[in-house]
């Protein structure tokens, strides 16, 4: 029994804890909108796209900084045509180019398909906007195919096997490289294949072309290195203020303070693998009884009000490093400021309020003080305009 009570104790405090009131974070910038889920779909098999940018900044002032900083990580690390480079999952696969004559190109697929062998393109397509318009364009060539091809962006594996005329068919199993242009027939190449023991290159066996999609890499580098990051910045904080739901609540009009209860019951019969009834349906507990050192400090106040936020200095010097201030709402126009500077006035972070903490404590007016006295969650309502 006690092990469990400890259990639900943890779970109410995680429950009630400030983090429930969500701090600001801006929507993260992505440049090329299809990038993460190309990715996810598997077709960056060959650009290493290894980190996910999660850029969450507290305010506005940091947005360009973290911005920027995403595009050096994009162009830099995940980008950088000078890492390190591996060879493709598979051992043979095969390279083509929207140079190529429609006939051919689907020819192409259908061989790859055929074969189970995957098939790399470099880049996106001349004109295309961006990837999912090039993934697009292949679809429709392969659509009335019963076996689809794997077709995926490899920028990485046309610069490893110096690949600049297609179609091309490579083989590679970590020991030697082999290589074929002019070919799409996978069973002509392995036969070849079989005859050599080290790395060869048996050039062109039938009509080449030359690859006219740029690197992927080159093409996502060129587009981020164009694009305004100030108007990104605008675009990303207009009119937030606006869109965020408010909680206008009563001003104070006396000084009041009531009790919440946290005594909870249990609904049904808690029973471990062992067969053991840890808590029986009925049995009721409050989890304050059990950890004396139970902190909650919430300050609510509408920062819009000058007389709530006087009120509120009066405990600057008083505030425990567990104290948190949750506002009501800010300026419609200049709320990206007005955060920053309530963050500076009181030297802490500020959490925005959300409906769940309105509802888990009942707070009907502002500004309000919860805490935790006697195992009681105790809220106090002050009236600022004595």
């Amino acid at each position: 029994m006690q092990c469990y009570r400890k259990l639900l104790v943890l779970g109410l405090l995680v429950s009630s804890s400030i983090a429930n009131a969500n701090q600001v974070v801006e929507p993260g910038i992505t440049p090329e909108q299809a990038v993460q889920m190309a990715n996810d779909k598997g077709w960056f098999d060959g650009l290493n796209l290894s980190g996910k940018n999660e850029a969450t900044p507290k305010d506005v002032e940091q947005f360009i900084e973290n911005a920027q900083q995403q595009l050096q990580d994009i162009t830099h690390k995940t980008l950088s045509e000078s890492e390190a480079l591996t060879k493709p999952s598979s051992i043979s696969f095969m390279f083509v180019s929207l140079s190529m004559p429609r006939a051919s190109l689907i020819d192409a697929f259908k061989n790859a398909a055929a074969s189970g062998t995957t098939v790399y393109i470099n880049g996106m397509f001349d004109g295309d906007k961006n990837i999912l318009d090039t993934m697009a364009r292949l679809q429709a060539m392969t659509q009335d195919m019963v076996v689809k091809p794997t077709v995926k962006f490899g920028p990485s594996w046309f610069k490893l096997y110096q690949v600049n005329r297609v179609p091309a068919l490579v083989y590679d199993d970590s020991k030697i490289q082999i290589k074929m242009i002019g070919m799409t027939q996978m069973d002509f190449f392995t036969e070849k294949v079989a005859t050599v023991k080290k790395t060869t290159d048996f050039g062109a066996y039938g009509a080449t072309f030359p690859v006219e999609e740029r690197s992927l890499v080159e093409q996502i580098k060129q587009r981020m290195s164009q694009m305004d990051w100030e108007q990104k910045q605008r675009d990303a904080t207009k009119g937030y203020w606006e869109k965020r739901p408010r909680y206008n609540l009563t001003l104070a009009s006396t000084n009041n303070t009531f009790y919440i209860d946290a005594t909870v019951q249990i609904q049904r019969d808690v029973v471990n693998r062992a067969g053991v009834v840890l808590a029986k349906a009925g049995d009721k507990f409050n989890p304050l009884a059990q950890m004396p050192d139970a902190y909650l400090g919430l300050y609510i106040v509408d920062p819009t009000d000058a007389l709530q936020l006087a009120w509120l200095d009066k405990y600057k010097d008083q505030f425990d490093y567990r104290d948190q201030i949750i506002v009501t709402r800010l300026d419609d126009r200049n709320g990206w400021e007005q955060l920053g500077d309530l963050r500076k006035r009181y030297k802490r972070d500020i959490y925005l309020l959300e409906k769940e903490l309105i509802t888990k404590f009942a707070i009907k007016a502002v500004p309000s003080v919860v805490s935790v006295e006697k195992n009681y969650i105790k809220v106090r309502e002050f009236n600022v305009r004595k």
